[in-house]
């Protein structure tokens, strides 16, 4: 199952670190794969209640929106993907993968000087971290 979510979440932090661009059928993708996982999966390793799934897509789309509008700088790629993720894994999950993207991102942003970042790549990197601990 994690495979599914891998391709896109490639794609999506490949595309953002050429272009700073994320695709639409990137975070559709996750999302879709997360509503299948939410449909057909029972009590097995990655069983999210829907209330966590649907806090996960709310609450980071909602505070990533006034942020957005506030003070820029988050583009409406990283908002939809970051939703998608938290419907998927739900905002606990969302919030382990957040941590594990945030360090290298800071990391990359003094390292080059820039305040802008892409997202998708740490969000990539956080992704497989997360998803490593959970199958190991």
């Amino acid at each position: 199952m994690m495979l599914l979510y891998a391709i896109p979440m490639v794609c999506a932090a490949i595309t953002d670190w050429k272009k700073r661009i994320i695709p639409d059928w990137t975070w559709i993708a996750i999302l879709m794969v997360g509503f299948a996982s939410a449909v057909i999966n029972g009590k097995g390793i990655l069983y999210i209640p829907l209330l966590e799934r649907f806090t996960g897509l709310l609450f980071p789309a909602v505070c990533l929106l006034m942020i957005a509008f506030k003070w820029g700088g988050v583009g409406g790629g990283d908002i939809k993907l970051m939703a998608a993720l938290g419907f998927c894994f739900g905002l606990y999950g969302l919030a382990a993968i957040l941590f594990f993207a945030v360090i290298p991102a800071c990391i990359y942003a003094r390292a080059t000087k820039q305040r802008s970042v892409p997202l998708a790549v740490f969000l990539g990197i956080g992704f497989f971290v997360y998803a490593g601990l959970l199958l190991s």
